[in-house]
């Protein structure tokens, strides 16, 4: 005994619907490239914006940073600080055995 969902399905598969692809695939293109052109042009002021903050802010550092000074009075560099006369105190270089 079939049933009316057995009639339905049966109907359905004796259909010849093939679905219509013909020009699929250039409407998909051309909304790729719409997406593609909308996230281009707002993240350009994005990108703007922090390129001046980051900007700003290192303006910003250097010029409110005091730069410390040795007992000599001559300002120390960081990255020199290894080099210096005292560097062979510095951790790094007594655990590492040197440098």
């Amino acid at each position: 005994m079939p049933s009316q969902l057995d009639a339905r399905l049966a109907a359905l598969a004796a259909q010849d619907a093939a679905p219509a692809l013909a020009g699929l695939e250039d409407s998909v293109w051309t909304q790729v490239q719409a997406r593609k052109a909308a996230a281009a042009a707002g993240g350009a002021g994005v990108r703007v914006a922090l390129t001046a903050l980051a900007l700003a802010t290192g303006l910003a550092f250097g010029a409110l940073h005091q730069p410390r000074h040795t007992a000599a009075g001559q300002p120390q560099v960081a990255e020199l600080g290894l080099l210096s006369g005292d560097g062979a105190l510095a951790p790094s270089v007594r655990l590492g055995g040197g440098a």
